[in-house]
Parts: structure tokens; sequence; C-alpha cells
């Protein structure tokens, strides 16, 4: 007579075991057959935007542009002037002072002192972790003084 419940039956020997993938290497890839797909609409897709071009389709000529001159990314152009490096707050001014003058763009000038607040966070973070590390330090040693 076959047992009542499941538990007393156990797993089924072919169930997967705990902490094992049953497909270790992943999903198989369909980019090959995706771009061969693509490689063959290709020729009709040029047809069609040559065809749009034509006819005065703006959103063609528009892809043909993009394909034949991508836009550049913006870069940024070098600047120089002198900046007090004390501490943040004069270096902010010193940036301001040198939009003021013209030696340096608005939009650089921002991008100028947002770089400059992201390592100030930076060095912050490291202060700190310093500061943790002395205290847990000094309280190793007071643990050590008391035993």
């Amino acid at each position: 007579m076959p047992p009542d419940s499941r538990k007393e039956q156990g797993k089924h020997p072919t169930r997967w075991t705990k902490g094992t993938s049953g497909n270790p290497s992943g999903r198989p890839g369909k980019g090959a057959e995706i771009r061969r797909q693509l490689m063959d609409l290709t020729p009709d897709a040029m047809r069609s935007i040559t065809e749009g071009i034509k006819a005065g389709d703006t959103a063609c000529l528009k892809i043909w542009a993009d394909r034949c001159d991508p836009v550049s990314k913006i870069t940024m152009p070098t600047v120089e002037f002198l900046a007090d490096t004390t501490d943040l707050t004069r270096f902010s001014m010193s940036v301001l002072a040198a939009i003021s003058r013209g030696e340096v763009t608005p939009d650089i000038g921002a991008h100028i002192i947002n770089a400059a607040a992201s390592v100030a966070r930076v060095a912050e973070i490291d202060e700190v972790r310093r500061e943790m590390k002395e205290i847990l330090e000094r309280l190793e040693a007071m643990e050590n003084d008391k035993s």
C-alpha cells in the first residue's frame, strides 16, 4: 500500500536540487539570428527610406541624416583662470568671479562647480571613514585596557 502523504513519499528523483541551476549556461542567445534577419531586411529598408525621402517624408530624411552624419557628442573646452582653492566656498566664488569677468562661460562654470562639489563629497566620505576607523581603534584600546 502506498504512503498517504507526499512527505512520506519523498521528492521525485528528477526534481531540481536546491542551489543548483537547471540551465547553468543560461538562456541561449538569439543575437546572431536577429542580426541575420536585419541584414535580410536592409535592402528593403533602404529602398523604403529612399522612396520616403523622394516623397518628402521628413522622418525618413532624419533617419538618413542620423545614419550618414550622426550628431557628435559635446566636448567641453579647456579653460584657464586663477582660483582660490583653500576651500570649496572660496573656489566656487573664484569660479563665479571668472564667469563675471568673461573668462568662463556660465554653463562651463556650473559644470566646474558641480565637479568640485562631487569631489568635496568624496573627500567628506573619506574623512568620515578615517574618523570611524580612529574611533574603532580607540574603542578597541579601551576594551584592551579594561582586560
